[in-house]
């Protein structure tokens, strides 16, 4: 993978909520910090284990997971990390070079119960329409098109991703924001959550900026 320039800290909500409650063993690949795993391990007594190939995000992790791995994804062996109950990737596996590789070699941590939740950004959301309309394709540090993006996702693509590398989707959510109503939402926040929930449900590829899946290995 290309270095990441910066240090992910933040917890995705929609991953988090995909979490069975049930879950006590939990694999977060690409852990950035540790924050989304901290906050498992507060819901309830649970053994998260994290990976990340940032040393800094990894020394920072240390804290608040029980056990972080500082390896390289793209070639890392799972076999010696034993079974989970649900394996996170949220927004790691658009970062490799072979996310269908992956996918493949995570099967030996997955019992016949074990489920994973995988969260993809959608290439083709409004806002970035709007900067390809304008022929625009810029890179960044951080977002849709970041600088570190092997792979990009819209809808289709996001989905035949778990079902063409031996994966059953049991939920699926896009997840995204109405624009342009920013004075709107912070008056009326409840309102404007359902209309949220209505515009990604009525046009996913156009208003969702992200996929949320929860999976399994197909039966």
């Amino acid at each position: 993978m290309v270095k990441v320039l910066t240090v992910y800290s933040g917890v995705n909500d929609c991953v988090l909520s995909f979490v069975p409650p049930s879950a006590v063993r939990v694999l977060d690949i690409g852990c950035g910090t540790g924050t989304l795993g901290e906050r498992l391990r507060q819901e309830r007594e649970r053994a998260v284990v994290g990976i990340t190939y940032s040393e800094e995000e990894a020394a920072q992790a240390a804290g608040r997971l029980s056990q972080v791995i500082c390896a390289e994804l793209n070639t890392f062996d799972f076999t010696s990390l034993g079974e989970f109950d649900c394996v996170i990737m949220s927004h790691i596996l658009e970062h490799l070079y072979s996310p269908e590789d992956v996918l493949d070699r995570l099967r030996c941590v997955l019992g016949p119960d074990s489920v994973i939740v995988v969260a993809l950004p959608n290439v083709v959301w409004w806002k970035q329409r709007l900067e390809f309309l304008i022929g625009r394709w810029r890179y960044q540090d951080w977002g849709i098109l970041d600088r570190t993006h092997f792979r990009f996702f819209d809808l289709q693509s996001s989905e035949e991703l778990l079902k063409q590398t031996g994966y059953e989707v049991l939920r699926a959510r896009p997840d995204g924001l109405v624009p342009f109503i920013g004075p709107i939402r912070r008056l009326f926040p409840s309102l404007v959550s359902k209309l949220d929930r209505l515009s990604c449900i009525l046009a996913p590829g156009l208003f969702a900026f992200q996929f949320v899946y929860l999976a399994r290995l197909r039966r």
